[in-house]
């Protein structure tokens, strides 16, 4: 029983250039009245490109997280993040938070009490440790229901194992297992 998956990183650039950004827009407007129209044009649609470059382009610059090249493998003996390999039994402080696999559908209320159905994305999971004095706090993708159920497997089998562990998510499992037999 294995589990491999994505994991995110976030730029420490990105909220820089985002500041960098907002700062030129608001200068560029406080000025554009001394500017002629020509250059005013000119620096809209190059505002309004940069926008929609950020917006599509997901490496972009401006993009505050990013897919880390380490793939993360959970076991039910060791995490593997990249080359490290650490056994579950030398893992401390082992936090997990499940948030949602994608494309997990669930019946929320709504506006003035109708049912609604959302749709959440698997990319807010959250795994914390410390590993031989290192902490790591990961943000990891789950793309499937048999993926959240490897993961819960795995959880149980640790828990077996008596592995200190403190494991939470958004939605209770006999939830989630009921809304996917009824919406899939």
């Amino acid at each position: 029983m294995k589990l491999t998956t994505t994991v995110y990183k976030y730029k420490r650039s990105a909220p820089w250039m985002l500041v960098l950004m907002v700062l030129a827009t608001v200068l560029f407007f406080y000025y554009s009245s001394a500017l002629s129209p020509l250059i005013n044009l000119f620096g809209i649609a190059l505002l309004i490109f940069f926008a929609i470059y950020a917006v599509l382009r997901p490496k972009s610059v401006f993009s505050l997280r990013s897919v880390d090249d380490r793939k993360l493998e959970i076991t039910p003996d060791e995490l593997v993040w990249g080359t490290l390999r650490m056994p579950i039994q030398e893992v401390e402080k082992l936090e997990i938070y499940i948030f949602a696999f994608d494309t997990f559908k669930h019946q929320t209320t709504g506006l003035m009490g109708r049912k609604a159905y959302v749709t959440e994305y698997g990319d807010k999971n959250t795994i914390a440790f410390s590993y031989r004095g290192v902490r790591y706090d990961l943000i990891f993708y789950l793309g499937t229901f048999k993926h959240y159920d490897i993961l819960v497997k795995i959880i149980q089998s640790w828990r077996g194992k008596g592995i200190d562990l403190f494991a939470r998510s958004a939605f209770e499992d006999s939830y989630i297992r009921e809304q996917v037999k009824k919406l899939g």
